[in-house]
């Protein structure tokens, strides 16, 4: 990367991170922290309100806005598509917005680029339609991004597969974000009455309600690497499955598989979930080709979920 390249770039970190370090923008563009002190020594040069405070890192001043940019064929290519993928997982507000912005990003591309762009874009498509009879989590979906962006507490039923009775429960969270799991919407939070952080997701709440008590999200919160499937509560369970499907069970993993061992005629999967019974549906899938194997309590758990399968059929 050439020096204007880097200014460029070192501009764009500094006004989408404030307070960012000099240490943590050498490290992302691989320089000393004394490049980054001159190359943001040119950016005051050059007019751009730069703020810096030892141990407080720096920011743009606010309401400081770059000129126009201009995109090249991949970098329209992926906004547009992306902006309408990302529409799809969306509720109607925000597909407004998706639509909107794309439009904005096509109007300002040279007409060559933009035939080219239309030609691609009318040749890749993204589908994101749910399950047909999938509760829908368009209503809670707003409200809970309202409250996540307003810092306030929301009060809702909740739904789960492995509760002991049918009935919801009501449950009070300080939600802190929001992220999209295999088609999933799932919010993270504070759940007050477990007294930690737990994950909801959104097709099991009913009757959301975002209230008036507010909270501060804490400063040790982070989305990055976050998996609904990784919780300090998950087990560990081995199940054998025939080689001949194992390329069909790799499309639908049964949760997180930690290592799979390939034996000759067979292949040994340890899986990590919080719910032995979550288990179970995904086995019957597979029939006779799949097998719970370890530990001892999951192998009788299934074996007498089956027995009362069987039972059902007067076996």
């Amino acid at each position: 990367m050439n020096r204007t390249d880097r200014l460029f770039a070192l501009l764009l970190e500094i006004q989408s991170t404030p307070r960012i370090t000099a240490a943590r923008l050498a490290e992302r563009f691989d320089v000393t922290k004394r490049t980054i002190y001159r190359d943001v020594l040119a950016l005051m040069e050059a007019n751009v309100p730069v703020n810096g405070k030892a141990g407080e890192g720096y920011s743009i001043a606010e309401g400081y806005f770059l000129p126009p940019v201009s995109f090249t064929q991949d970098e329209a290519l992926m906004l547009i598509l992306g902006a309408g993928a990302m529409g799809q997982h969306f509720d109607a507000q925000y597909r407004s917005a998706a639509r909107s912005a794309g439009a904005k990003i096509r109007s300002t591309l040279p007409p060559r680029v933009r035939k080219e762009v239309d030609h691609l874009r009318d040749s890749i498509a993204f589908y994101a339609q749910p399950p047909s009879g999938r509760p829908d989590p368009a209503d809670a979906l707003p409200k809970i991004r309202r409250a996540i962006l307003e810092r306030k507490r929301i009060a809702f039923r909740y739904y789960k597969r492995t509760a002991v009775t049918p009935e919801p429960m009501v449950r009070e969270v300080d939600p802190y974000a929001l992220l999209n799991f295999h088609g999933n919407w799932t919010m993270i939070g504070h759940d007050h009455l477990r007294r930690d952080l737990r994950m909801f997701r959104l097709d099991r709440m009913e009757a959301v309600l975002v209230t008036a008590k507010t909270f501060e999200r804490p400063r040790s919160f982070s989305l990055t690497g976050r998996n609904p499937e990784e919780t300090d509560t998950r087990r560990s369970f081995r199940i054998r499955i025939d080689r001949a499907i194992h390329r069909w069970v790799k499309e639908q993993p049964p949760y997180t598989v930690v290592k799979t061992e390939v034996r000759k005629d067979s292949v040994y999967l340890t899986v990590r979930t919080a719910q032995q019974e979550q288990l179970f549906a995904w086995l019957l899938r597979w029939g006779g080709q799949a097998e719970a194997v370890a530990p001892p309590e999951f192998r009788s758990a299934f074996l007498a979920h089956l027995r009362s399968i069987l039972s059902r059929y007067g076996g």
